[in-house]
């Protein structure tokens, strides 16, 4: 037997963690056919068949799920030789991958990052929005901004702030809901379920949820759009002209911001300097992120940022 390719395990350890050999495309933005053309080329190897092909989709077989563990260490050891490599990089120069909350990365950390480039030009940026987190001892990003009171234990790094939250609808939909209440629906996370908020059963119990979204964008869209009355961050609600705070409900004190890094990563030159730039920049967006500026978007400060 040949030496096996690392490129071919980490295939099959796709598939294996994700169900399917589409799935697994989907994970490592390749097609489909690349995906099976891999793992055939190492059952090849193997001289034995890793998966079951069946009319339900794939089997592991005995053979794949005794490979696991060992691909898994290789994967592990991979991912440590690259983070040893790329954190002796001390030049400003060379691609940091950044992945952000998607509503915090389009609203606040994009203007921060274009003036970080055009102080930096040697430096390209590669920016992953999404509410999911990424893998950063796997290199799927270099800096991570994240909603957590936990960060995991390999990764470094600072707590910018807490999201704090309140209860917004428009002017319009406000003025309804206090003439006839069951006229009005509440929006919510789909992640949630179809448990009832509890802003609702305490502070709004006449409202019922209608509308769900699988983001907090999405359903800061819809709330702008006068569809339903939601909890946002005070971030988006306090700075969108077409939403007011629902009186009489107190803050809701969210999740922390983190910008973290993983630990064999923490000294190197170009994702230091990004991350003390952009916590030095955002430390006035604190008070907005914190709750603390009601009717942000009637403030001088908005319309200069206009």
């Amino acid at each position: 037997m040949k030496n096996i390719d690392w490129n071919d395990l980490n295939y099959f350890l796709a598939t294996v963690q994700n169900g399917s050999m589409a799935a697994a495309a989907k994970q490592l933005k390749v097609n489909h056919t690349t995906v099976s053309r891999r793992i055939s080329a190492l059952e090849q190897q193997l001289g034995a068949p890793l998966f079951e092909r069946t009319a339900t989709g794939l089997s592991i077989t005995p053979l794949g799920e005794s490979m696991i563990p060992y691909a898994e260490n290789m994967r592990d050891s991979v991912n440590a030789m690259d983070r040893l490599v790329t954190a002796d990089k001390q030049e400003l120069a060379g691609t940091i991958k950044v992945t952000a909350i998607d509503m915090f990365g389009r609203r606040v950390l994009a203007p921060v990052l274009k003036e970080f480039l055009d102080l930096y030009p040697n430096i390209d940026l590669e920016l992953i929005l999404q509410d999911e987190n990424v893998d950063l001892a796997a290199r799927e990003a270099d800096l991570a901004f994240r909603a957590t009171d936990n960060p995991a234990p390999d990764l470094v790094g600072k707590r910018l702030g807490r999201f704090a939250m309140t209860v917004y609808c428009t002017e319009e939909l406000w003025q309804q809901y206090q003439q006839d209440p069951t006229s009005v629906y509440g929006i919510d996370w789909t992640e949630n379920g179809p448990n009832t908020p509890e802003w609702i059963e305490d502070y709004m119990p006449d409202l019922r949820v209608r509308h769900y979204c699988s983001t907090f964008n999405g359903v800061y869209e819809l709330t702008r759009a006068g569809c339903g009355i939601a909890r946002l961050p005070c971030g988006l609600g306090d700075s969108t002209p077409e939403l007011m705070r629902v009186p009489g409900i107190p803050l809701y004190q969210g999740m922390g911001l983190w910008v973290l890094s993983h630990i064999d990563l923490r000294n190197t030159a170009r994702i230091k300097v990004l991350r003390d730039f952009v916590v030095e920049r955002l430390e006035k967006e604190l008070p907005l992120m914190e709750g603390q500026c009601e009717n942000y978007w009637k403030s001088q400060d908005y319309h200069r940022q206009l």
